[in-house]
């Protein structure tokens, strides 16, 4: 066997089948060497090209018909949703089309697509599923509160409206995840920049708290711009932030943060922030926190 010097010009772009390798003078000796790395049955991409979940879908792709349609978390994160992590590609084929043969890391479903159903957005590159049946599809398979925290981040980035999921929730009959997908839609906040934020607003928010305004603008009594708070009350002038790791490790984030604090303070504003910490260990603490700011400006 001939020792590889250099991987043939034709594979190095991208995934390939098998067969192409050996048409072009591999062996699979060398395909199963350094130079290559294997990522489904038949399939194998230069091992020089980082590992991604775009390879993964152009890899899914050389052994899917033309009309299979990236759907479930493998959509949702072509789509740059935060959703739990999940190694497998999932794509969905009509139903009626033949089931390829069962591929490892490949989670193939069959039900019925319409045709509006299919979109290709040049910001994602790939087929996927409609964001309003993705949306159905997430309501399935995640928790409440992660299919809320994917839903905020759907609106946000402009995928999709409230209201054309609410529209498109109604015409979906006897189908998995409809009920709890149309409870969730109210309960999506478009200006919500986070997946912390999310957490923040549904921990009052179930907790019985009045549901508080996302990313309101606040001004001081001169007009001037002081801040845009994560969350807020602002008839009570109550704001709440969460505050990541960067608040801390950067020294100008964390310098203007103190400034910001003081503006807020001059102006009348009782301001709250929690790190990941009491977010995600003593959210009691902020439910008390909030309850004693709501009843100081009641009263």
């Amino acid at each position: 066997m001939a020792r590889l010097t250099a991987i043939p010009s034709q594979l190095r772009g991208g995934p390939f089948r098998r067969a192409d390798g050996l048409r072009l003078g591999l062996t699979d000796k060398h395909l199963r060497g350094r130079w290559f790395r294997r990522i489904f049955y038949d399939v194998y991409a230069p091992a020089e090209i980082p590992d991604s979940l775009a390879l993964r879908c152009a890899a899914a792709r050389l052994l899917l018909p033309d009309h299979a349609v990236f759907c479930g978390v493998t959509a949702a994160r072509l789509y740059r949703l935060p959703v739990p992590e999940d190694e497998r590609v999932h794509v969905a084929l009509p139903a009626g089309t033949p089931t390829p043969s069962e591929v490892r890391g490949l989670a193939v479903h069959r039900y019925a697509i319409g045709p509006a159903e299919y979109w290709r957005p040049d910001a994602v590159g790939e087929q996927v599923i409609r964001p309003e049946r993705l949306f159905l599809e997430l309501a399935a398979e995640l928790s409440r509160l992660d299919l809320i925290i994917a839903g905020d981040q759907l609106l946000r980035l402009g995928w999709t409206t409230a209201a054309e999921l609410d529209t498109y929730l109604k015409g979906c009959f006897r189908r998995r995840g409809r009920r709890r997908a149309r409870e969730a839609v109210p309960l999506l906040e478009a200006r919500s920049d986070s997946p912390p934020e999310t957490r923040l607003r549904m921990l009052l928010v179930d907790n019985g708290f009045p549901r508080p305004v996302a990313n309101i603008d606040v001004h001081d009594q001169r007009g001037i711009w002081i801040g845009r708070p994560d969350l807020a009350y602002p008839d009570r002038k109550i704001a709440l932030d969460y505050e990541g790791r960067h608040h801390q490790e950067v020294a100008r984030q964390y310098h203007e943060d103190i400034g910001r604090d003081d503006q807020f303070v001059l102006a009348g504003w009782i301001h709250l922030k929690y790190d990941a910490r009491t977010l995600f260990r003593r959210p009691e603490s902020i439910l008390d926190d909030v309850h004693t700011a709501l009843r100081q400006r009641d009263r």
